[in-house]
């Protein structure tokens, strides 16, 4: 279990840090302070612990280093925790991870910018074609699906992100087509739900919606409980 935590702290550090990069020299060069742009030292990245350590600061300027870091090094573990604890209904655990450790750092980014950065898509694409071995890969119900959800961005596209769909179609490529309907589905239920919530304690309409959290969660809960989903729609009660 400690390798998992060691490594869920590194990774979900690495692409959050990823997330926010336009530049490929973020994987050329040392990591560094984002406000004194000196290197950090070792004992600056060690994720959870180098936070608190350091109290959220910077250990060369004492700048407030962003608590996104944190929260996504915490979720991650937790999460890469989780199915050793919790056993997964739908079991990749490969495609799990791999959805873990990127979906929850474009989460964070999402929720800080309204904003899907197009190397984080391609990444996930690539990677998870290469982790399945292009199992989940069916040409022409994965491009009616495409076609669709770009239908779907025509018709609502003030109420919903290109980058949306753009992440969409990718998570309809790289898993079966009945995990990505439940996902899909349980998107726009929970997300739904957590709107209506918040507009209740909003002194002005909410007008835009990160999108990315909610699939996230929708997907994580379709890997728990894909087995009671499939009998539900499929074997009925």
């Amino acid at each position: 279990m400690s390798l998992i935590i060691i490594a869920g702290g590194l990774v979900a550090s690495f692409l959050y840090a990823l997330t926010q990069s336009d530049s490929i020299s973020f994987l050329t060069r040392r990591s560094r302070c984002d406000s004194c742009l000196k290197n950090l030292k070792v004992t600056d990245l060690i994720p959870v612990i180098s936070y608190l350590k350091n109290r959220g600061r910077c250990s060369h300027c004492s700048k407030p280093v962003a608590l996104n870091y944190l929260i996504v090094e915490v979720l991650t573990i937790f999460l890469f925790v989780m199915p050793l604890i919790v056993p997964l209904s739908y079991d990749n655990m490969l495609l799990y991870y791999l959805l873990v450790s990127i979906l929850i750092p474009l989460s964070i980014y999402d929720f800080d910018t309204l904003l899907i950065p197009v190397h984080m898509l391609m990444l996930l694409f690539v990677s998870g074609l290469y982790l399945t071995g292009f199992e989940y890969m069916d040409v022409r119900i994965d491009l009616l699906t495409v076609v669709i959800l770009h239908i779907f961005y025509m018709l609502f596209k003030e109420k919903i992100g290109y980058g949306d769909i753009q992440l969409l179609s990718v998570l309809a490529v790289i898993t079966p087509f009945d995990f990505f309907i439940f996902t899909f589905l349980f998107t726009y239920i929970i997300g739904g739900i957590s709107i209506i919530i918040l507009d209740l304690f909003q002194t002005s309409r909410i007008t835009k919606v990160p999108l990315v959290p909610f699939i996230a969660a929708s997907l994580i809960t379709t890997f728990y409980l894909y087995a009671d989903f499939i009998d539900i729609y499929y074997g009925g009660f």
